[in-house]
């Protein structure tokens, strides 16, 4: 089996290099389960109805969110029936939608979850650890996924290793820059600490650079406004499993640039 994970993706020059290179994906790498972040998708301002159903167009199977998936309020409008999308799982109790999804495939069961990381986040958050070992106590499957969405590199890390063996592939996302960390953990879990973003090359982490120069010369606040112009990349992991031992046989760091 074959599963691909896409990195954040942001804004229009996101949403056209996602729309082409999943094709491509799917036609030369024999791509059969796609996980995408798509927490910045409008615009760089978290994601609205119409681009949830882009990426399930593009045969998405599973989009998870992050820090922003509230920024947009059209949110509020569908996420309680969006069955294919998934927020923080360790939001407290009462945030609205889902926090993990399980779906039968290819005669697995398969339960992708999202977990948001503590450290330098002022949201309210529960324990990421905790929360995961409630989820695999009380959730029976045949493989997990998972997207650790999160500014620190150690706590990542921490997370891999303490689930390395329960949880199938550990991926983080938040940070858009693709790290060069992907590995097989000592027990079998697949880790990389961030799968990068998809959309401008060109930008600060998708931004038009000039208002960002601007706020760190000045301190004072900044529009961020996506990049629209120049090159494009496309970023993320591509993981084989094993479908009789679930294990992990081979991995292909992903990053295209167009």
């Amino acid at each position: 089996m074959r599963i691909l994970f896409v990195g954040d993706v942001f804004s229009i020059k996101g949403r056209e290099i996602l729309a082409r290179q999943l094709k491509k994906m799917r036609q030369e790498k024999g791509v059969q389960f796609i996980v995408v972040n798509g927490e910045n998708i409008a615009h760089g301002h978290g994601i609205n109805e119409k681009y949830y159903h882009f990426l399930l167009e593009q045969n998405v199977n599973v989009v998870s969110l992050g820090n922003h998936a509230f920024r947009n309020h059209d949110i509020y409008n569908f996420i309680e029936g969006a069955k294919n999308l998934i927020r923080p799982l360790n939001f407290p109790a009462g945030v609205p939608g889902q926090g993990f999804l399980t779906v039968n495939y290819n005669g697995k069961k398969i339960t992708v979850f999202q977990v948001m990381g503590r450290i330098y986040e002022n949201t309210a958050l529960d324990c990421p650890f905790q929360t995961t070992e409630q989820l695999l106590k009380n959730v029976k499957s045949d493989l997990y996924f998972c997207d650790f969405h999160g500014e620190a590199t150690s706590e990542k890390a921490a997370f891999a290793h303490h689930f390395d063996g329960r949880v199938h592939i550990v991926v983080g996302t938040h940070t858009h820059v693709q790290t060069n960390d992907a590995r097989i953990l000592p027990k079998g879990t697949m880790f990389i600490t961030d799968l990068g973003m998809t959309g401008s090359l060109d930008g600060i982490i998708g931004v038009t650079p000039q208002n960002i120069i601007k706020k760190f010369l000045t301190g004072l606040p900044a529009r961020h406004d996506p990049m629209e112009e120049g090159r494009s990349q496309f970023n993320g992991l591509l993981v084989e499993l094993d479908d009789q031992t679930q294990k992990v046989t081979n991995f292909e760091v992903i990053h295209v640039i167009e």
